[in-house]
């Protein structure tokens, strides 16, 4: 029973809802534009048929519609006014935030460009500490390799000095021996005077005669460490070859050698005469050798001397070339100047520019002058100017054409 009483309740409820009111509680404005009021039944006949009743109810419908239409186009134009107002609200929101957002686009790229600019002198700060920091090292590294070869070059001085003074004292020595043997070789006719003068021309022969030797090994055979002077086992080894070379004597000092006639007294006496002529002839050659080595080795010293030397005359001209370098980095500075864009862009890059005696001026100078120059050449000044134009113009063309 309940249930059906709810269900009659609820019944009764949506009839009543759809009867009067159209289905709806809360009627809306914008319900009016699905509002259609029904036509009239008679309608359906001809205007002839109608009654008075009819055509009354004919004249209430369209008052009806027509104040219906009336409702729709306030409506339609209270939207229309609505929908402009919001328009142009949402346009002036737009512009606004165009506006602000322009503003803080301007803000960001002068944020940007002044970053860019603190950066960029960062970047040549940290060019120009780079480059110091190269230089001096360069610098350092050059000094201490010009140490070193000052170094270097006092030992070769010194060098040179005790080779030239050993090489002197030793052709002192030489000079010496080759006095001694030209003494001998000349005072030979005056030791055998008390002889026959034959006998002495036949004894003088046999004095320039030699024995037959094998290549007697030198000192720089031996050992090539140490360039002249003593060394281990030289003594040793000219005592060898000259006892060979007195031995390789005997065959010569044989007294069957002796020329007829000759006393065996005289015959002893030449060849003890011989073998000290030989015996400094042998001492001769092994000072020349040695002085030749010797001359070798100071040639030697001093080409290594002379090496040294340009090479400490270029460390120096290195050293200079390095601190001009130096000087003119710490003189040319870089200097960053803002300049308005288009004022560094140029029409023509064809020229060849060369900017190394520019100077800075101020625009508005450069203006002026072009006024004072426009203003000076108009008028009678003017013909002549395009005159002088033309010839050059002409002038240039046929000097290209030549």
């Amino acid at each position: 029973m309940e249930r059906l009483q709810q269900a009659r309740i609820s019944d009764e409820r949506q009839r009543g809802l759809m009867d009067m009111m159209g289905g709806v509680l809360e009627v809306k404005k914008e319900d009016i534009l699905r509002m259609v009021i029904p036509q009239p039944p008679f309608m359906a006949k001809a205007d002839a048929l109608w009654s008075e009743d009819e055509r009354k109810q004919f004249k209430e419908y369209e008052k009806k519609v027509k104040e219906l239409n009336e409702e729709r186009d306030k409506y339609r134009k209270s939207l229309e006014a609505e929908l402009k107002k919001l328009q142009n609200s949402i346009q002036e929101s737009t512009q606004n935030f165009d506006d602000h957002l322009k503003r803080l686009f301007e803000r960001r790229v002068k944020a940007e460009m002044v970053i860019n600019q603190e950066e960029l002198k960062i970047n040549n700060i940290i060019f120009s500490l780079l480059l110091d920091e190269e230089l001096s090292s360069r610098e350092q590294f050059l000094n201490n390799y010009l140490l070193k070869k000052q170094e270097e070059k006092t030992k070769t001085a010194e060098a040179i000095q005790k080779a030239r003074e050993d090489l002197d004292v030793f052709k002192e020595h030489h000079d010496m021996l080759v006095a001694e043997d030209k003494i001998l070789d000349r005072s030979f006719k005056k030791e055998f005077s008390d002889i026959l003068g034959h006998q002495v021309d036949v004894l003088y022969k046999l004095f320039k005669r030699r024995p037959r030797v094998h290549k007697q090994k030198t000192q720089a055979d031996v050992t090539s460490l140490v360039p002249y002077g003593e060394r281990p086992g030289s003594a040793k080894l000219n005592k060898e070859n000259l006892a060979q070379l007195m031995k390789s004597m005997d065959e010569l000092d044989n007294i069957n050698n002796m020329p007829e006639g000759l006393d065996p007294s005289v015959w002893e006496h030449f060849c003890s005469t011989r073998r000290a002529k030989v015996e400094n002839e042998y001492k001769v050659k092994q000072k020349a050798a040695c002085l030749l080595e010797m001359t070798t080795f100071l040639r030697k010293r001093m080409e290594e001397d002379d090496v040294v030397h340009h090479e400490i005359e270029k460390v120096f001209h290195e050293l200079i070339r390095l601190q001009d370098e130096k000087v003119r980095f710490q003189v040319n500075l870089t200097v960053q100047i803002l300049l308005k864009q288009g004022q560094v862009e140029l029409e023509n890059f064809q020229l060849m520019l060369e900017y190394s005696d520019a100077i800075l001026i101020n625009k508005n100078i450069i203006e002026d002058l072009n006024s004072v120059i426009r203003a000076g050449v108009t008028g009678e000044r003017e013909p002549q100017l395009r005159k002088c134009l033309h010839k050059d113009c002409t002038f240039r063309g046929s000097a290209a054409k030549t």
